[in-house]
């Protein structure tokens, strides 16, 4: 297994696959009800996310299983500060998506999130993606573990979310452990998880 940092040219592979290991997902099957429109609707979404968060200002990289791209991770590095008018850039796009009647209610529940982020510096697993026939061959596992010693060797610990009681225990076999219970507006609970320096 190799993993490395993607470039823009793969950027529509990274995002396809991350659709379909999100198929299922609380978080997504709220936003997208229509299942018809969730893996297009979330591709477009997070398309987005790369061009105006992760790409200026982030960490884009993927695991490959014999030359195949097999799962990706989206990080953020301490500090990062994107600009207010980034996140308003991306609302047309989320507009699109979801459309125009559930924008404001998806907009509430993701900024949600933002009331768990940790006061002090911290390295942000924003995503983290599978591919579904790639599950349970330690892909997570190692693109997870290679964000950890990036956050080790900078001393700062290592903050994500996630909505799933699977995902927690996946999580807390890393080192993470639950710091906040989130609670969406009219969507699917979420946990913060944050992992000291070191793992202790």
């Amino acid at each position: 297994m190799t993993v490395r940092p993607f470039p823009p040219a793969e950027t529509p592979d990274a995002m396809r696959l991350a659709a379909r290991a999100f198929a299922d997902d609380p978080l997504f099957r709220f936003v997208y009800p229509d299942p018809a429109r969730r893996l297009a609707g979330f591709s477009r979404e997070h398309t987005a996310y790369m061009r105006h968060y992760y790409r200026p200002y982030g960490l884009s990289e993927a695991a490959f299983l014999d030359g195949s791209m097999a799962g990706m991770a989206l990080w953020l590095p301490p500090n990062a500060a994107p600009p207010a008018w980034r996140e308003w850039a991306t609302f047309p796009t989320l507009a699109r998506t979801v459309g125009l009647r559930r924008l404001g209610t998806v907009i509430r529940a993701y900024h949600a999130f933002d009331h768990a982020l940790p006061e002090q510096p911290y390295w942000y697993l924003g995503l983290l993606a599978v591919e579904p026939a790639a599950q349970g061959r330690g892909v997570g596992s190692a693109l997870v573990r290679t964000g950890l010693e990036r956050a080790d060797r900078d001393g700062v610990p290592t903050f994500l979310e996630t909505g799933t009681q699977p995902n927690v225990a996946f999580y807390e076999r890393l080192g993470f452990g639950v710091t906040d219970e989130i609670l969406l507006p009219g969507g699917p609970t979420h946990w913060g998880m944050t992992r000291p320096v070191g793992g202790r």
